[in-house]
């Protein structure tokens, strides 16, 4: 296979139970080891409800996101079970201003829900 990330060819190890498998990789253990995810959680509170932020890494590495396409989606998958009534937002990269906060307010005013924002980096 071909990393997506660094276009370099990597091999799956596979057993007798694992030989026949169609499961796809687009990432290769280097770039695992190189470019780790690092959850992070803020909570912020906003005038009626709340906003809690997930950031994947703690900055953006020039990489292919769809490298970690799989990771991400169960990342995804997982909070989204733990909160089932907030409303989502995802952005690939998210800068936290006044003007962001406001127009967060406003979309969790206009839903009644508080907002779950999961983002690949945030910026300050």
């Amino acid at each position: 296979m071909i990393c997506y990330n660094c276009r370099n060819k990597f091999y799956i190890k596979r057993n007798f139970l694992s030989l026949f498998e169609t499961k796809q990789y687009y990432i290769c253990d280097a770039c695992k080891k190189n470019y780790p995810i690092e959850l992070s959680f803020e909570d912020i509170p906003l005038e009626s409800f709340g906003l809690r932020i997930v950031s994947i890494w703690k900055f953006l590495y020039r990489l292919n996101l769809d490298a970690y396409s799989s990771e991400i989606s169960r990342i995804v998958e997982k909070i989204l079970n733990l909160h089932p009534n907030f409303f989502f937002i995802y952005f690939d990269s998210f800068r936290l201003t006044d003007f962001t906060l406001e127009i967060v307010s406003f979309l969790a005013d206009t839903e009644g829900k508080n907002i779950l924002l999961i983002c690949g980096e945030l910026k300050k």
